[in-house]
């Protein structure tokens, strides 16, 4: 692996909106000029950017969906060849650029768009207004649109008539923008993307502009983070909770093992709640290790309402390892509940 260097490819600066066709689960991944240049960044900065530094990166390069892998191998490798060939619709995009003068390369893969953003620029002066339109928005069941300032508030925005989305950037920062449906019985996460007030992706890289980032090593320090941030914007601390810690560990273990991120099915949390608790919630998120996939909760609107609720009381936080073939994930999961007794 290269050595991580300081520089910043500010070719991604420049900014060419081109949308790809709609991608179909019979053929196999498209090449986009997006995901080329994405991976090409990755390759000059010489690591892969963690948490939040990479949808930043990613909208730098005009690449505002969803990313389901960023990975180095060897350009001849069979694996590939496989994920180039394959038609099961897993993957919907990709884009490469050579990595080492060995012949590996940076492969970057995006799954089927189910919902796109056009008409949008990356970034806005601070005190300005954002403004968008979403390819697909009109096709998702039960649609859901919120932003995250930067001063972690969550704000819920709807499309006028014109289908035309539009919020104010009154900070200087990174304003994250989600989209979510109901997928059958639960909700769904198809959009997270950036819009940067009053600066540059540059800018995030140099950490002159911030980013939510966790420096937590273990759910106790998480808790700490999340109530030191309840504290500060004058909303109750959440008692740690023995019963929701055992509920959060099976819940991660059971994540783990399928590799799933739904929130229903065979162990969901609602089967293996106990009697008595009056309202609850859970988030699930994933990285490599506790500090990217809190990081990663912090970033995500609709996640970061459940932190910051008022309801709960009481809170249970665990992980476990997702560890297939040649990656592995840790899978946070967060319980949140009222009503609960520990005695």
């Amino acid at each position: 692996m290269k050595s991580m260097r300081t520089c910043f490819c500010t070719a991604a600066l420049i900014f060419i909106f081109i949308c790809p066709r709609r991608a179909d689960a019979d053929e196999p991944p498209q090449r986009i000029p997006q995901l080329d240049s994405l991976a090409s960044d990755i390759s000059s900065i010489g690591y892969i950017p963690s948490g939040g530094e990479m949808p930043i990166l990613a909208a730098s390069n005009n690449w505002f969906g969803i990313l389901s892998g960023v990975r180095l191998m060897p350009g001849d490798s069979d694996e590939l060849d496989s994920i180039l060939a394959d038609t099961s619709g897993e993957w919907g995009y990709f884009g490469s650029a050579p990595w080492t003068p060995g012949g590996d390369i940076v492969l970057v893969t995006a799954p089927p768009s189910v919902c796109l953003p056009y008409n949008l620029e990356p970034t806005a002066a601070a005190g300005s207004e954002a403004v968008f339109y979403l390819e697909g928005y009109e096709l998702l069941s039960e649609p859901q649109t919120a932003v995250g300032t930067p001063g972690l508030e969550v704000l819920e925005i709807n499309p006028d008539s014109s289908g035309r989305f539009a919020f104010g950037t009154p900070l200087k920062g990174v304003y994250w923008v989600e989209v979510m449906q109901q997928s059958g019985s639960e909700p769904s996460i198809v959009l997270l993307f950036p819009v940067i007030a009053g600066g540059t992706a540059e800018d995030v890289f140099r950490r002159a502009i911030g980013i939510p980032v966790s420096r937590a090593a273990c759910p106790s320090e998480i808790l700490n983070e999340l109530n030191n941030i309840r504290r500060s914007r004058n909303i109750p601390a959440l008692e740690p909770s023995r019963t929701l810690d055992s509920l959060a560990s099976i819940r991660a273990r059971n994540l783990a093992c399928s590799g799933s991120f739904s929130h229903f099915g065979r162990g969901s949390l609602p089967e293996i709640l106990p009697e008595g608790i009056s309202m609850y919630g859970e988030n699930i998120g994933r990285g490599r290790g506790f500090q990217e996939a809190w990081s990663m909760i912090l970033i995500s609107p609709f996640h970061l309402q459940a932190c910051m609720s008022e309801t709960y009381t009481h809170i249970g936080i665990s992980g476990a390892v997702d560890s297939r073939e040649y990656e592995w994930q840790l899978v946070l999961v967060q319980v949140f509940a009222s009503g609960i007794d520990e005695e």
